[in-house]
């Protein structure tokens, strides 16, 4: 697939959600992009990646699309599986590889939705995207409870035609990467609890998807009472549901939805690149965690078994000067730090991490 740049795309700023590149890639890699013909013959998927591909999902994510196969095994242990007819070029790509190994993760905005189904993953597609026909997700697997000791997926996927705002693509997208990780982790030896079949697969929040404070059921609720709303100027929230996801995310907002605070929760990978870019603002900003400059930054840190390892909890106070519907309110630290711990503690709960702690 020559065109990944529909990961660039940046709805809600600073959110870290992210995909690997192959240059950190420490485990497997199954790749899957139109432009191959080694082999003519799709019978060649069932073998495809050491058995491991979702040959059958494979074949329902591009309905009557021609299939074609090739492996290539070298230092980065790769195969390749393309998707192409006469009218279609269309791809698939999926990365794999140990989460204790990868930190070079990229950033990217968005909310992702949640897998839910007992998967620890997420779901990305813009509805109001220019291209309805690419579509990404990230799944995490727990080899064991030993912190940092996982798998991560990620598949990116264009069809050529027809699209992703279409539920079944999602779905069957959802189910090669659920199916192709389970069998990856069995094969390798990771005891990884393996969830149910995605069904309803959700899409990225955008910046104008936020409702009433009262309104939050999902990541942003019961973060604030209503007169602690009230004072911090609170109307607004966007919010995903609170399913695990290497990301999640909750952004508290002005009358017209205007962002005022961010609050993250980062697992695995995702954790490793936020504390880099965590350590290069408090080397070099002035708004460093714990201080209680109006733009402050603040953040907490959990062990967390498995794939999780240690999680990164974050809240910034949000100045955007194209934000016209406020003034930006009186920041009271000692409260922002007291939500960002209930944050905390109800993220880390749902992923069975240790209590937050203030790094």
């Amino acid at each position: 697939m020559s065109d990944v740049c529909f990961w660039h795309k940046r709805w809600v700023r600073r959110t870290a959600v992210w995909t690997v590149t192959a240059a950190v890639l420490a485990g497997g890699v199954f790749w899957v992009s139109g432009g191959y013909d080694a082999w003519r013959d799709d019978r060649a998927l069932d073998s495809a990646c050491e058995g491991d591909l979702a040959a059958g999902a494979v074949r329902e994510l591009f309905d009557d699309i021609h299939l074609t196969s090739s492996a290539r095994w070298g230092d980065r242990r790769h195969c390749t599986v393309g998707a192409s007819d006469d009218d279609t070029d269309a791809g698939l790509v999926l990365w794999s590889g140990r989460t204790e190994r990868m930190t070079n993760l990229e950033d990217f905005g968005g909310f992702d939705a949640p897998l839910g189904h007992g998967w620890t993953g997420s779901f990305r597609f813009a509805p109001d995207s220019d291209d309805p026909d690419k579509a990404g997700a990230v799944l995490m697997l727990s080899c064991g409870k030993e912190s940092g000791y996982g798998q991560l997926m990620t598949a990116e996927a264009d069809l050529g035609r027809s699209g992703f705002d279409d539920p079944v693509a999602r779905e069957r997208l959802v189910a090669v990467l659920t199916e192709t990780a389970s069998a990856y982790a069995r094969r390798t030896g990771c005891a990884a609890p393996v969830g149910d079949r995605v069904k309803d697969v959700g899409v990225s929040t955008a910046r104008t998807d936020h409702k009433p404070v009262a309104a939050a059921t999902g990541s942003c609720a019961g973060l604030l009472d209503g007169k602690t709303a009230t004072r911090w100027g609170v109307r607004t929230v966007q919010e995903i549901s609170t399913d695990p996801a290497p990301v999640e995310n909750c952004v508290l907002g002005g009358p017209r939805g205007a962002s005022l605070y961010e609050f993250a929760a980062h697992y695995g990978p995702a954790a490793v690149w936020e504390r880099y870019r965590l350590d290069e603002r408090r080397d070099g900003d002035s708004a460093r965690a714990g201080a209680d400059a109006p733009d402050a930054h603040h953040a907490l840190t959990a062990r967390c078994p498995g794939a999780g390892g240690t999680a990164l909890f974050q809240v910034d106070t949000l100045l955007d000067e194209d934000d016209s519907d406020r003034a930006a309110p009186t920041v009271n630290h000692r409260e922002l730090r007291a939500a960002l711990q209930r944050f905390g503690e109800r993220a880390a709960e749902t992923h069975g991490c240790e209590v937050p702690r203030a790094t």
